[in-house]
């Protein structure tokens, strides 16, 4: 790393394509969001999901031209600049927003390992806490030019975990019926005040959630920034190179056919997670091709999740205190992120739903992912002191939606997924009333 600025790396970082694809399958598989949300809606859903990543992709690229920064470092500045009060809640929102979001995986991890793996539970936690803390020395000592690196490692694992389901499922066939496992049931992501919409007009409103939710992931997460600010900024043929990054970017999505025709038809409410994926693990080989997997998946989101909180704190600091020499900095700053995962990891750990905290991060990024759309990536365009009454406002809505939806379940359930809808009238809300906000205004 650099011995002055440590996180300035831009050029030299190899394939960022293979960790946006490692990151989008920790969504897909071991997150389980993307997962879920196919299991129980099917096609439509997941169509929209793929859609919606792609746009964002191309969305952040639009922003990233059009700020006409140099390097990323710059880019993050522009996105700080303004009222200090704005910069401050926004930066911390979004450092908060992505520790929750490592410490989530942490937890998820654990229970994949416990469940499905069949490690017992204190190994579990014990591998959990092992894998986060091998992630962390990475960014700490490597910076991007480790996380870049080791995500081309973490690609090929999980490649090989998809081609390993594959031929498991063309040499031992699959019982599932087509016809009804990839519809969507009756139950979930019902329209408001149309209920009884049936056929093509649900499908279409599946579809358009999964986009938004597929965009609004993307738009409020600072590593697939960075992923897109080296494919357009430092790459030849830097749109050719583009489209084959929104191919390989959308590609785990795929690896959900396989995992979900193995996977026995679920029923409404509680998940057994063991029972869903053990068919994949009768076979050493499986077994091998499917933790290996996971964990590379694990490591790629968790490294990127850690530096991209770290990153942008650093570039807070700075503005608001500049030094020459910021290693000391970082370290600190590495340090305390650290520590805030694993104060969330440790006090979730006893909860016997593994996946709240994670259900519970929608509202979070539905709100950051309004900001930025509302304000095309320049908050500076909002009043002064507003950002934290409209991130406090919408949370607070989030929170007795979340409420009133699901009432924190002790298990994890398959009407998790309801939740959904709601942080997409979230982010539509949010997006709406920083546009109206920052209409305008002078960009500072």
């Amino acid at each position: 790393m650099p011995s002055d600025y440590p996180l300035n790396v831009d050029v030299g970082l190899p394939l960022p394509e293979a960790g946006q694809a490692s990151t989008v399958f920790s969504l897909t598989a071991l997150f389980g969001a993307y997962f879920g949300i196919f299991l129980v809606l099917g096609i439509p859903a997941l169509l929209g999901l793929a859609c919606g990543t792609v746009i964002g992709l191309f969305l952040l690229r639009s922003w990233i031209l059009r700020h006409q920064s140099r390097t990323f470092e710059e880019f993050l500045s522009t996105l700080l600049n303004g009222d200090r009060g704005n910069a401050g809640v926004f930066a911390l929102s979004v450092s908060i927003a992505q520790c929750a979001y490592a410490a989530s995986e942490l937890l998820i991890l654990r229970e994949i390992a416990r469940i499905s793996l069949g490690v017992r539970s204190d190994r579990a936690t014990l591998l959990a806490i092992s894998v986060g803390i091998i992630g962390y020395f990475y960014v700490l000592f490597g910076g991007y030019m480790a996380v870049f690196r080791t995500d081309v490692l973490q690609f090929a694992l999980v490649a090989g975990m998809a081609i390993a389901c594959v031929i498991h499922l063309m040499q031992g066939g699959t019982s599932v019926d087509w016809s009804k496992g990839f519809w969507p049931r009756h139950g979930y992501w019902e329209p408001p005040l149309l209920a009884s919409l049936i056929g093509r007009g649900k499908y279409v409103y599946h579809f358009v959630i999964g986009t938004v939710m597929g965009l609004g992931f993307l738009a409020a997460a600072p590593d697939a920034w960075k992923r897109v600010f080296i494919v357009t900024k430092f790459r030849r043929r830097s749109l050719v190179r583009f489209v084959t990054f929104i191919a390989v970017g959308i590609a785990p999505f795929a690896v959900l056919l396989p995992l979900a025709v193995s996977a026995p038809r679920i029923p409404d409410g509680p998940i057994d997670a063991g029972q869903m994926f053990a068919g994949l693990l009768t076979r050493n080989i499986l077994f091998i091709a499917a933790a290996l997997g996971l964990i590379a998946s694990f490591l790629s989101a968790f490294d990127s999740a850690v530096l991209a909180s770290v990153h942008v704190g650093l570039i807070l600091r700075r503005k608001q205190h500049h030094v020459e020499i910021e290693v000391p900095r970082f370290h600190w700053l590495m340090a305390t992120a650290l520590l805030t995962i694993f104060l969330l990891f440790s006090g979730l750990i006893s909860f016997s739903n593994p996946y709240l905290l994670g259900n519970m991060l929608l509202g979070p990024y539905a709100i950051l992912a309004g900001i930025q759309v509302g304000t095309r990536a320049t908050p500076s365009r909002l009043p002064e002191a507003s950002l934290l009454w409209i991130i406090v406002v919408a949370f607070l809505g989030w929170f007795i939606y979340f409420w009133s939806i699901v009432r924190f379940p002790e298990v994890p359930t398959t009407f998790e997924v309801n939740t959904v809808p709601g942080g997409v009238a979230i982010f539509l809300l949010v997006g709406a009333c920083c546009y109206a906000l920052g209409r305008g205004r002078d960009v500072s």
